[in-house]
């Protein structure tokens, strides 16, 4: 969970309208990644639909916004396993309407208005390279 300290692209929910901040900083502070991910399949769990009034359509909107703010939070090294990082470009793709895109087309997606998204995709990518560059070395690719 994202705390004070932590630095973020906060882009994502600036572009929300001021009526959905508030349900937007709730999901953010209070649910894990995986559980954005369910409520964003599955539907809004009832007790927190129990605390904002909005449509389903706003709810979609608050939880893409909210789902990419959550990944921009983890630090991506070669600490963290392939399997991961490519788990977290999934949902990066899946939460912009682009499911299946690679690295690539997120970044287009992204670049001109998600500063800080944008370097946190680089850094991925760095990382996906020396991943490659590891496994040359090794002889298994």
């Amino acid at each position: 969970m994202p705390g004070r300290n932590h630095t973020v692209e906060a882009g994502f929910l600036d572009a929300l309208p001021a009526s959905y901040r508030d349900a937007a900083a709730d999901l953010l502070h209070f649910y894990r990644l995986s559980q954005l991910l369910d409520m964003r399949q599955n539907g809004v769990y009832p007790e927190v639909q129990d605390r904002f009034d909005l449509k389903p359509i706003q709810w979609f909107e608050i939880l893409d916004a909210v789902i990419l703010t959550k990944v921009s939070y983890f630090d991506v090294t070669t600490q963290m396993s392939p399997k991961h990082i490519n788990k977290l470009l999934e949902i990066t793709a899946f939460a912009l309407h682009h499911p299946g895109a690679p690295l690539s087309e997120i970044y287009q997606l992204v670049e001109k208005d998600y500063h800080f998204f944008a370097d946190w995709l680089k850094q991925v990518q760095e990382v996906r390279m020396e991943f490659v560059k590891h496994a040359k070395a090794k002889g298994l690719l």
